[in-house]
């Protein structure tokens, strides 16, 4: 009698433990509020400056380091998917920076995106951007032929046409 009484407790207290567990998980993962994003597969904790932009510094595909900042207005208007994919050699350009958006206001969308992208001389470099619907969000691509090495997101509150978007009912040639 008495072993079955501590197998009750046993399984009472993993019951427990478990439960601790799953609610002490955040439920909804969002780079902004965790900040904490997988940077291609690697976990990078973001850190806020002075001027509370909160920075992701991690290391592209092309074995370089890569800094985005992302403003309080993105923040504020934005979440994050915990994931920032890096590119090199591919289809949209030589180095390819992909980040996920999901707005948080009605009125948010990808047009009131801002990207400015820098080498590490400070120089700005030119880029192009794709934007395909990706779930209730949009997968921004941005595209450099010279390497980047910090990007700065902001918000406007004027639209743009800066990103071109991909049309995600094409059908597939194949």
């Amino acid at each position: 009698m008495n072993s079955k009484r501590w197998v009750f407790i046993l399984m009472a207290a993993l019951i427990a433990l478990s439960y601790v567990i799953m609610f002490s998980v955040e439920a909804k993962a969002d780079g902004f509020s965790s900040r904490l994003v997988k940077f291609d597969g690697k976990v990078a904790k973001g850190k806020l400056d002075s001027s509370g932009n909160l920075i992701f510094i991690g290391r592209g595909t092309w074995n370089a380091p890569l800094k985005i900042r992302f403003s309080p207005f993105v923040r504020a208007y934005f979440e994050l998917v915990p994931f920032i994919e890096t590119e090199s050699h591919g289809i949209l350009g030589e180095y390819t920076i992909t980040v996920t958006f999901v707005p948080k206001a009605r009125d948010a969308s990808h047009q009131n995106l801002r990207f400015g992208i820098t080498n590490r001389d400070g120089d700005e470099v030119t880029s192009n951007g794709v934007a395909a619907l990706n779930g209730s969000g949009w997968a921004i691509g941005l595209a450099t032929e010279r390497e980047p090495f910090e990007i700065n997101v902001s918000y406007s509150s004027e639209k743009s046409k800066d990103l071109t978007p991909v049309d995600s009912q094409q059908n597939n040639p194949s």
